[in-house]
């Protein structure tokens, strides 16, 4: 192997060997065109500490070793340290600067928004100050400390990384979050499990107090929900399993907004279960590493299946697992992947996904949509029977049940030909198009006035009429049916004073009572026909006096009754004996009865 390696080659292969064989006997040694192998026997109780030694003695000389077991055999891989280009520390100032003016910007929105402060005052100093105060430094505090433990911790286990780096964002968070980079690889599984559990442990123990002072101001605050949701353009926010027992300490006395340093807490919490997930480069993806290790893959492709699979209600998570695609869905193992963790560590590891499950929610965030929705219900009864010509009027509920005030047009779906359908909320002004506002939980009285035509056969009918409320991002629509008997009217008829005598050339007065059954009031014709010779009728209300010959018009009152006088006319020439006066009575041209009038001539 010497005469194969140039000079300078086989002296640089030999202090590596050096710095191997004080740590791991050698017994064999390959050289490669990038890599040199030492197989070595290991001590496996002393093989963490001695690997890490080894780790840190040949990073000034810039060196990296990997430690791997293959076919019964230990090998220790020596490579060059790659040249890395870092970025000044001036970036991450620059991005810290940029982040928190746009976090700045999201908390003056998202305070304007919570305490309805007025568009011209949006940019004014105390809105700025307090929307920083509220929002702006603790979302940043959180998302600060979860990567300052990373940074802690890679800095305790002398793995170079850099300070943190914020995203900026868009309003309402203002940040897509911030990261580390790590220079050096990770020596062992320990380290990866630290590393990466720091970060998300760090920003939960601040999130905990931030959401529970965010609940605390929540109350303080008591800024209810508005009732007219839908064209308010809220967002509503599903609070995970440990926000929930945070709610028990500090229960919300009302339904209220949610206040701004409550809502940058529920975001440390989304944060810490995103990072969590075990998933390539995250920091679930680092502690599953270190749990299960090469088996970690498992997890993985299972995480980012069970993404896909909630993106069929919440469609961001689509894009989550693209981007872990996209960064590695592998995770790559540590220097030392031989030693395993002991159980402290594992018990840490299992805490972290219990951190998962309790601070994750399936569905974020939805907005509220505008839902325009409401019940029609009859006071009346909708099944009745109706006469030919008569109005018939209906009182209908009409109650929103949507979030949102309706703007509600009704009008009539369906009727017989000729039946008109008009709408009211005062009895007056009746329309057959009508508007009515109805404010969200409120509910008002429609009058609904049906009136059949005149020449309507009898049997059964059916009356439909419909509401239409557009808002936003909803249409509803409602019917409601009213279903009728077309009958006609009833009435009893008799004939008082009926009878009497009358001698030629003077006339007699009998009474007709004429008694509606129903209960709307009807028009009626009285007709006289086939008089007998020298007989002559005139007929007239009694309150209204004569008014007519043998045709008298007369509106009916529902379950009343009206008396017609019905004075006979006896001629001088008029024989002697009984004469019968026949009254025919119709309904819309139609006869629904007839009376005859008995005078006995003398």
């Amino acid at each position: 192997m010497a005469s194969e390696t140039p000079p300078d080659a086989s002296k640089e292969i030999e202090l590596v060997k050096g710095l191997v064989a004080r740590y791991f006997p050698v017994y064999d040694v390959k050289v490669n065109y990038d890599v040199v192998q030492f197989f070595c026997r290991i001590d496996e109780t002393t093989l963490e500490d001695n690997f890490e030694r080894l780790r840190e003695e040949m990073s000034p000389h810039g060196y990296i070793p990997m430690i791997t077991y293959d076919k019964g055999e230990h090998v220790i891989m020596v490579g060059r340290k790659p040249p890395a280009k870092y970025k000044s520390i001036y970036v991450n100032l620059a991005m810290l600067v940029i982040t928190f003016l746009a976090m700045m910007f999201a908390g003056i929105l998202d305070w304007g928004s919570y305490a309805d402060v007025p568009e011209n005052e949006m940019f004014s100093a105390e809105n700025i100050l307090t929307g920083i105060l509220v929002f702006t430094l603790p979302l940043m505090a959180i998302l600060g400390v979860h990567e300052l433990g990373h940074f802690f911790m890679a800095r305790r286990r002398k793995v170079a990384a850099s300070l943190p780096f914020f995203i900026p964002s868009v309003p309402p968070l203002g940040t897509f979050g911030a990261f580390i980079s790590l220079r050096d690889p990770i020596p062992n599984r320990r380290s990866l499990l630290e590393i990466g559990v720091a970060g998300p442990l760090a920003g939960l123990a601040l999130a905990i107090p931030i959401g529970i002072l965010g609940l605390i101001l929540t109350n303080m605050e008591a800024r209810p929900v508005p009732l007219d949701l839908g064209s308010e353009g809220l967002v509503r926010i599903s609070f995970p399993m440990i926000y929930l027992w945070l709610e028990e300490l500090v229960p919300l006395q009302g339904d209220y907004l949610l206040h701004p340093t409550a809502f940058a807490a529920w975001v440390g919490f989304l944060v810490t279960a995103l990072n969590l997930l075990p998933a390539g480069q995250l920091d679930g993806g680092h502690i599953a590493r270190a749990l299960l290790g090469p088996n970690a893959k498992y997890a993985s492709w299972a995480a980012i299946a069970a993404l896909i699979a909630l993106s069929f209600y919440y469609w961001s998570w689509l894009l989550f697992a693209i981007l872990i695609l996209f960064l590695g869905a592998k995770h790559p193992p540590p220097l030392n992947d031989i030693t395993k963790l002991d159980t402290r560590r594992k018990m840490v590891g299992v805490f972290a996904f219990v951190v998962l499950i309790i601070a994750f929610v399936p569905i974020p965030m939805t907005p509220v949509l505008a839902d325009c929705s409401f019940e029609m219900t009859s006071v009346d009864d909708t099944a009745v029977t109706i006469v030919p010509g008569q109005q018939i009027a209906f009182e209908v509920l009409i109650a929103n049940t949507g979030n949102t005030r309706d703007n509600i047009t009704f009008e009539k779906v369906s009727s017989p030909t000729g039946w008109i359908v008009t709408f009211t909320e005062d009895g007056t002004n009746y329309s057959e198009s009508y508007s009515m506002l109805v404010n969200v939980s409120q509910e008002s009285v429609l009058t609904v006035m049906v009136e059949s035509s005149g020449d309507s056969a009898p049997g059964n009918a059916s009356v439909v009429i419909g509401g239409d409320s557009v808002c936003a991002t909803d249409e509803f629509t409602a019917t409601m049916a009213f279903n009728f008997t077309v009958d006609l009217p009833e009435v009893e008829m008799w004939v008082t004073d009926d009878g009497q005598e009358a001698s030629p050339g003077s006339s007699v007065v009998s009474h007709l009572v004429v008694n509606n059954t129903g209960s709307g009031d009807v028009n009626l014709s009285f007709v006289v026909t086939d008089l007998p010779g020298y007989i002559a009728v005139v007929l007239y209300e009694e309150a209204s006096g004569a008014n007519s010959s043998g045709t008298l018009e007369v509106t009916v009152p529902g379950d009343g009754d009206v008396t017609i006088s019905v004075e006979v006319l006896v001629w001088a020439s008029a024989e002697p004996g009984e004469k019968l006066v026949p009254i025919d009575v119709f309904y819309q041209e139609v006869q629904i009865g007839s009376a005859e009038v008995t005078v006995v001539v003398i």
